[in-house]
């Protein structure tokens, strides 16, 4: 996973947080652990963020790697969102909160 590379929005990883949250057995404490020790305040308003206006916090980068080794990991290909992402963003969505 190349290193300060986003290829998801943040209204994507937010989806895919969401949905990993619901597995059975997940919950916020044991993610944010695999995050690499996130503070809740980072991750809960990641995900009341809205469009790009998130893209300055940790939880942004973190969760994207976490949500890629995890899809390389299942064999799973590119979605076709992710794709779309390559083309229109070929060095990635920016890290940095909007002004």
């Amino acid at each position: 996973v190349p290193d300060g590379i986003v290829y998801d929005s943040c209204p994507e990883l937010v989806k895919k947080i969401k949905a990993f949250l619901a597995r059975d057995g997940m919950t916020k404490s044991n993610f944010m652990l695999a995050l690499g020790g996130l503070n809740s305040n980072s991750l809960n308003t990641f995900l009341a963020g809205k469009r790009q206006d998130q893209a300055g916090n940790v939880t942004y980068r973190r969760a994207y790697v976490f949500f890629e080794k995890l899809r390389i990991l299942e064999g799973k290909p590119k979605s076709s969102a992710r794709i779309g992402n390559e083309i229109e963003h070929p060095y990635g969505f920016s890290l940095e909160k909007p002004r």
